[in-house]
């Protein structure tokens, strides 16, 4: 089953616009949808036109559905144009605190958990590491204990902290789930479930690369526009 998200962050960060997300439609025409609008535009032997809508298969076999005239982006869509403010220099690599971040929970909520214990253990290595490595050209050398954290981020041994765990805060799109798929998930097959977890699992990452992980992310802006868009109906 094809996963789609139905928001994304529309504004570049910076003085820099981010380009038209562009794409190859079966038919061999070019479909270009504007980050600002989501208009998607169809180029064709030399002629442009708003692409109508309904559900279009592109060349590679992905799929983009358009609704009054607006593109609902893909995944491929939201990759391009995503910006992240406030990220902190060298942040994106140390993994270390970002695994920390994951299994110990934003504000220290899974604490005691066995996965939290094991990655202060090894922050706890690396800082020793980093201390043993004088003059090191970048403030946050990389060091044997971080690319061990980087593996276990993707390691399953390493979950991240319940985000319903006591303290938890409720992010934009934490509430935008709530708000789809239910408290108790009783909303889970609804269409625009899955696309809510797709934005809150963004988001989450998002955070844990942020130098402020409270600050409003480029998707939690975007899951805050969605409690105002049609597609993400209440669970009921």
């Amino acid at each position: 089953m094809l996963l789609f998200i139905t928001c994304l962050l529309v504004a570049a960060i910076g003085p820099v616009r981010a380009d038209s997300w562009t794409g190859t439609l079966q038919d061999g025409s070019r479909l270009k949808v504007d980050p600002d609008s989501h208009r998607a535009m169809r180029y064709y032997k030399g002629g442009v036109a708003p692409l109508w809508d309904g559900t279009h298969r592109l060349e590679d076999g992905s799929v983009v559905i358009i609704r009054d005239g607006q593109a609902i982006p893909t995944e491929s869509m939201i990759n391009s144009w995503a910006e992240e403010p406030g990220s902190e220099p060298g942040m994106g690599t140390r993994y270390c605190d970002q695994l920390v971040r994951k299994v110990c929970g934003f504000h220290d909520e899974c604490r005691h958990g066995q996965p939290c214990i094991l990655a202060r253990q090894l922050l706890g290595m690396e800082r020793e590491q980093q201390g043993r490595t004088p003059g090191a050209a970048a403030p946050w050398p990389l060091t044997p204990s971080a690319g061990e954290c980087r593996e276990a981020l993707s390691n399953p041994a390493f979950p991240a902290c319940d985000s319903s765990a006591p303290g938890s805060e409720q992010t934009a799109c934490r509430k935008l789930v709530e708000k789809v798929c239910g408290e108790a998930d009783q909303c889970e097959a609804h269409q625009a479930c899955n696309p809510a977890r797709q934005l809150l699992q963004m988001e989450s990452d998002e955070r844990l690369r942020s130098a402020d992980p409270e600050a409003l992310t480029p998707t939690g802006a975007e899951c805050e526009k969605a409690m105002d868009n049609a597609f993400f109906e209440p669970c009921r």
